[in-house]
């Protein structure tokens, strides 16, 4: 009885020994890399929008293609409609 509770402290306090490193020592690590990539994809698609778009003081007029109407002649009559009071 006495084993299994020295064994069971020895396999706890190395855990928390080993999980207390990974928490100061290289999940800081991992958090920064992951940061800077996404840092870098961020910047990358920013400086992508930014070349499209034009120089300060040029006039440009974007326009939208003109949809073309539909043909309302097989859509039926126009039918007035008035509330009946009741």
């Amino acid at each position: 009885m006495l084993v299994g509770l020295i064994r069971f402290l020895f396999w706890f306090l190395l855990i928390s020994y080993i999980l207390k490193f990974l928490g100061r020592y290289i999940f800081p690590y991992l958090l920064k890399s992951y940061v800077k990539k996404k840092q870098s994809e961020f910047n990358q698609q920013f400086s992508q929008s930014q070349f499209n778009e034009e120089k300060e003081g040029e006039v440009s007029i974007k326009t939208k293609p003109k949809k073309s109407k539909s043909d309302t002649s097989n859509m039926g009559e126009y039918i007035d409609f008035e509330e009946v009071d009741e």
